[in-house]
């Protein structure tokens, strides 16, 4: 049976997705905060399959309101034991018939490398676009820096005024390789999406700050099992080459390792050679990868 989700979902929503997405950093009440703030202008919607009263599919569909252009996008996932039965179907046209109601011009996808769910998007009509690389390295092989730029200094997040965190991250993004640029993200939004997110660790995220001016800055989702995301590390364009994002992604690492972390995994588009290079040089290694795709 598919039915749209309820409050008493969330928390099977939650086991299910880190399990069809085996890399993912992702708790309950960080599923359920998500669903709460997203804005009145992306129609976000949910869906769950059950089979016998267990959960055992899961479904969102929506505008990507962090961008100017508005495409919609949609994420299906299924549990592996009830697979090839109609479920990943049945779902997919719920999240289909949502978006054509809405009258998005570009659907956006992203799947799991395997080769079924590359015949599954393909069949929909979706092209692959771009392939997103996870990478993952245990912090606690991570040095702390003993070299810092002169004038450069390291504080937390959450000592520092989220409206220049905002900033700053606001003209990284616009950089980040990606399907869609994250353009049109306001304040009032992001401060929702991602200050407040309730997995977000802002004394173990770092900043570099110069002249009173966050400039660099990595940031820091903390799951369960010992599992870490460095979910975004940007410059200010004006100080790049410095090599500050691999001192604050360093530090943040450390922080990481302090608060038992034992895998930090990040994921960047693959022509993202700059950020490849500051992981590599701490350690990171490929763990798995995320295709993106298209339509039309």
């Amino acid at each position: 049976m598919v039915r749209e989700a309820r409050s008493e979902d969330f928390a099977c929503a939650a086991e299910l997705l880190n399990v069809v997405w085996p890399h993912r950093v992702g708790s309950e009440r960080g599923l359920r905060h998500t669903a709460e703030v997203a804005p009145s202008i992306a129609h976000r919607r949910y869906w769950a399959a059950e089979d016998g009263g267990k959960l055992v599919g899961w479904a969102t569909a929506a505008i990507e309101h962090q961008s100017a252009a508005r495409p919609g996008f949609l994420e299906v996932s299924v549990a592996p034991d009830a697979r090839n039965a109609g479920v990943g179907t049945a779902l997919l046209d719920r999240c289909e018939a949502h978006l054509t109601e809405l009258g998005v011009a570009t659907v956006l996808a992203a799947t799991t490398p395997d080769e079924a769910s590359r015949r599954r998007a393909a069949a929909r009509g979706f092209r692959h676009t771009s392939t997103t690389r996870i990478s993952g390295v245990d912090p606690r092989t991570v040095e702390p820096e003993t070299v810092r730029p002169p004038g450069v200094d390291l504080r937390p997040l959450a000592s520092l005024d989220p409206h220049q965190v905002y900033e700053l991250d606001a003209e990284a993004m616009r950089d980040v390789p990606g399907e869609v640029a994250t353009d049109d993200v306001s304040y009032d939004q992001w401060f929702e999406d991602y200050w407040r997110h309730p997995d977000t660790d802002l004394e173990a995220s770092v900043a570099a700050v110069v002249d009173g001016r966050a400039v660099s800055f990595s940031h820091l989702r903390v799951g369960s099992g010992g599992r870490a995301v460095t979910d975004m590390t940007g410059t200010l364009r004006a100080y790049r080459g410095r090599g500050l994002a691999l001192l604050v992604k360093r530090a943040t690492l450390v922080n990481a390792a302090e608060r038992g972390v034992r895998l930090v995994s990040t994921e960047n588009d693959e022509t993202n050679r700059p950020m490849l290079a500051v992981n590599e040089k701490l350690g990171y290694r490929p763990i798995g990868s995320t295709l993106l795709w298209s339509r039309p």
